[in-house]
């Protein structure tokens, strides 16, 4: 069997998913997938103390820090090995994954397809198989987006279970740590390690809302079939309408407050904007005109969206979502569409970090399959994060 340090190598030629990789002691790697000597991947939006956090720029991010994020200490502490800072959009500023200093991820399980962003390169990390877990952030699904697009296990948990400390934001008020993995059990290992406060016991579930995977037509027949079969009650009672309602008011809220905060992040850096990639800088500078009047009333609608939208687990505990339209292609993106592309993937993510709720995608193929198909998210009350991995290791086993 390769060794890490060549998996990695091999990851960074064909994939390009690696912008540094980390001394360390291929002697201490353990293969019994615990995080106990689990070599393990970084956005490189995370700080690693000794190594350079690039952001995946060439905008002069100053020196290397001089301790770990909060995020990685506490894996380190339970025993996982950093081996490497994973490629990624740049800023994270991105759901497409198309722009990095450092140049674009290839998805591998197939080139063709559009890998997802930002946290690109820890999803292929673990899509080519040459890691079992990694860490990326997301904001608007850019975890559960790559982790779609490039068919393995993503996951955000409940806004603000895992401290941000040494993870360079992107916009804070939804920015989330999150995990990519082979398994759920190596998930639910990792959120136990790092979370500030021990997550709330899993439940039973015994209903699941469908509703929303019924109005894809046949593309969630095989789950729904399966579900049938299973100890779950699949239920259509969600008012579809009000959830609805609730994705168009998400994505309303969200883009002014993320085009300010993204802006007030990125101020002490324009001098350098020559450095900048051309897109990310339009985006960045999108934010200068947002008043700080429509912020907070947007701010205060999220509060509010947040208490009102938790009447659609009414009906069931968990709800069952898509992710997006299907995978897209690089060569279908164009200029004129990129915008259109970027929030069809957005679609079913974004809502859930304005909302703040714990969602994971589950791939509808096997590991060892090479192409890219469907993905299901699975999505819980906030603070119900053990729930929904309950849930999704139960799901995953009738795939």
């Amino acid at each position: 069997m390769p060794s890490i340090s060549d998996r990695l190598t091999q990851a960074q030629q064909d994939f390009n998913a690696v912008i540094s990789t980390i001394p360390f002691d291929e002697d201490a790697v353990d293969t019994a997938l615990t995080l106990r000597g689990l070599p393990m991947a970084f956005k490189d939006i995370v700080d690693i103390a000794g190594v350079p956090t690039t952001c995946g720029t060439n905008v002069n991010m100053g020196p290397a820090p001089t301790k770990n994020a909060t995020v990685a200490q506490r894996l380190m502490d339970a025993g996982a090995i950093p081996v490497a800072k994973a490629n990624l959009q740049e800023f994270s500023y991105g759901i497409l994954g198309d722009a990095s200093a450092y140049g674009r991820v290839t998805n591998p399980r197939d080139p063709q397809v559009c890998g997802g962003g930002s946290s690109s390169g820890s999803a292929a990390l673990v899509a080519c198989k040459a890691l079992d877990l990694t860490v990326g952030s997301d904001s608007a699904g850019s975890v559960r987006v790559p982790a779609a697009s490039q068919g393995v296990l993503g996951f955000k948990p409940t806004t603000g279970t895992i401290p941000l400390d040494g993870v360079f934001p992107f916009a804070p008020s939804f920015d989330c740590i999150g995990f990519f993995a082979s398994s759920i059990e190596l998930i639910e290992q990792a959120l136990l390690a790092t979370v500030d406060e021990a997550p709330t016991p899993a439940k039973t579930v015994s209903t699941i809302d469908v509703s929303a995977l019924q109005t894809k037509g046949e593309r969630f027949a095989g789950l729904l079939s399966a579900l049938q079969d299973s100890t779950f009650t699949a239920v259509e009672d969600l008012d579809y309408s009000q959830l609805e309602s609730t994705l168009a008011t998400t994505a309303k809220l969200y883009a002014p407050m993320r085009l300010k905060e993204a802006y007030d992040v990125h101020q002490p850096y324009l001098d350098q904007r020559d450095k900048y990639q051309d897109v990310i800088l339009e985006r960045v500078l999108g934010g200068q005109d947002i008043s700080q009047a429509d912020y907070d009333a947007a701010a205060q609608q999220v509060e509010e969206l947040r208490e009102e939208a938790l009447t659609l687990f009414d009906a069931s505990p968990i709800i069952l979502t898509p992710l997006d339209a299907g995978p897209i292609k690089w060569d279908d993106i164009t200029a004129e569409n990129t915008a259109d592309s970027a929030a069809s993937l957005r679609r079913w993510t974004e809502p859930f970090n304005v909302l703040g709720w714990p969602a994971i995608t589950i791939p509808l193929r096997t590991r060892d399959t090479t192409e890219v198909g469907d993905a299901v998210q699975v999505i819980g009350k906030p603070g119900q994060d053990l729930t929904v991995l309950r849930v999704a290791r139960e799901i995953q086993a009738l795939l």
